[in-house]
């Protein structure tokens, strides 16, 4: 019992370690596969932002190429997109560009666009894409100048290149309680500013992209802040809030614990499954000994030799009388024999279907002679299978000689012994 609780304790901290092995290398190449896409992830940001900028910078050439129709004060409905007027004013209706731009930027933040709204630097009309309670109560004429000035974007028709347009901060929409993030995009006329575009970005579209990501790449990211890595990058014309990427811990630990038990059995079995293809190509079945087609090409590369040849006498009789049964019977209880009489490191071979070769690393002839009788004796001692069962030895111990010669003198011993009465020993 004792021993079992070894062997099983043995096992145990076997298996521990090959799986602490793999999960090792499993959770450190999905930890830097996670990193690699983190700088993806951050990049398609990047990348949604930018295009959504181009395509508000092509409204801007719309509404310079606009004419004007006369409203008077009042709410008016074009194609989906509400039109209020102050006062009395010529108008630009814009709602056929207001609505491509919907459907370009829709398509690019998976519908997460909250409103869009052109507000013109008079006051006097806006339009809204659509329109929401919080508009017209926030928005007039110095709170546009104020959101041109605090956001950096006066004398924006400056800029060739780089950001002539702005991403908010994170706040908080009043009356809806939405988290928004606001594209603001001042369209100017000879240095003078006539319109502002906003595009109210619901911040939920980053999350959304970051689940998207994380399913189709199979990923662990997240914006949290406890993580083991942690990235933070501005988004494109942003100043603040910048977006948080990072790697759990523990979330780390969850996706590979049951890969690595998986790998670990599969390596288990894998390991196993070819043992025992190498063990049956390698072993005879039935007696547990080397195969000669295995062996027999290690033999003939060496040149000393300590061999003995072990035949059982009269088995064709005990096949014969009692079956091929008993006969495989007795095989096995005579190779069983052999084997507890045979050092750990002594070689094992079935030579035939009832004859064995054993094969002795450093042994003189005297201990090989002891050796022989001893297992000749061994079988001899008990019956088995109630027959009385025995073996001929012969026997070599030689230096600086072939295979085949040392073959041919065992086999010409055995012959001896077999002649000579057999259950008997000779070596040469």
């Amino acid at each position: 019992m004792i021993i079992n609780i070894k062997d099983f304790f043995k096992k145990t901290l076997r298996h521990f370690k090959l799986f602490c092995f793999f999960f090792i290398i499993s959770s450190s190449l999905y930890f830097i596969y996670n990193i690699y896409n983190i700088n993806k992830l951050h990049g398609q940001y990047i990348t949604t932002l930018n295009n959504l900028y181009s395509a508000a910078r092509r409204f801007g050439y719309f509404y310079n190429n606009t004419g004007t129709e006369d409203l008077k004060e009042g709410q008016y409905l074009f194609n989906g997109v509400s039109v209020v007027v102050n006062a009395s004013t010529q108008a630009k209706i814009l709602s056929t560009g207001i609505n491509k731009l919907r459907l370009q930027i829709d398509k690019l933040t998976e519908n997460h666009i909250w409103t869009i709204a052109v507000f013109e630097t008079s006051a006097k009309y806006s339009h809204f894409d659509p329109l929401r309670d919080v508009y017209l109560k926030l928005y007039d004429h110095v709170a546009l100048n104020s959101i041109v000035k605090n956001e950096g974007l006066m004398d924006t028709y400056q800029s060739f290149y780089g950001c002539n347009i702005k991403l908010t901060d994170i706040y908080t929409e009043q009356s809806t309680d939405q988290i928004i993030r606001t594209v603001y995009f001042p369209i100017y006329n000879n240095k003078k500013l006539d319109a502002l575009l906003a595009i109210d970005i619901n911040n939920s579209m980053f999350k959304n992209t970051l689940d998207d990501y994380n399913r189709n790449k199979m990923t662990i990211i997240n914006m949290n802040n406890n993580n083991i890595y942690q990235t933070q990058e501005l988004l494109p014309c942003s100043e603040v809030d910048p977006i948080h990427l990072g790697i759990n811990f523990y979330t780390l630990l969850k996706f590979t614990f049951l890969p690595s038990i998986l790998l670990m059995f599969l390596y288990h079995s894998l390991t196993k499954l070819i043992a025992n293809k190498n063990f049956i190509l390698h072993y005879d079945q039935m007696t547990q000994f080397y195969r000669r087609d295995f062996y027999e090409t290690k033999l003939l590369n060496q040149s000393n030799f300590n061999l003995l040849i072990i035949d059982i006498d009269y088995f064709k009789k005990v096949n014969d009388t009692y079956g091929h049964e008993v006969g495989d019977e007795v095989i096995r209880a005579v190779t069983k024999r052999i084997n507890n009489c045979i050092r750990n490191n002594d070689i094992a071979i079935r030579w035939g279907g009832e004859e064995f070769m054993l094969s002795f690393p450093k042994m003189n002839r005297g201990q090989l002679t002891r050796k022989a009788q001893q297992i000749c004796d061994s079988i001899a001692l008990y019956p088995i299978s109630d027959i009385d069962i025995s073996v001929s030895i012969g026997g070599i111990s030689a230096k600086n000689i072939h295979f085949n010669d040392a073959y041919k003198a065992a086999d010409q011993a055995l012959y001896h012994s077999k002649n000579n009465g057999r259950n008997q020993v000779t070596i040469v």
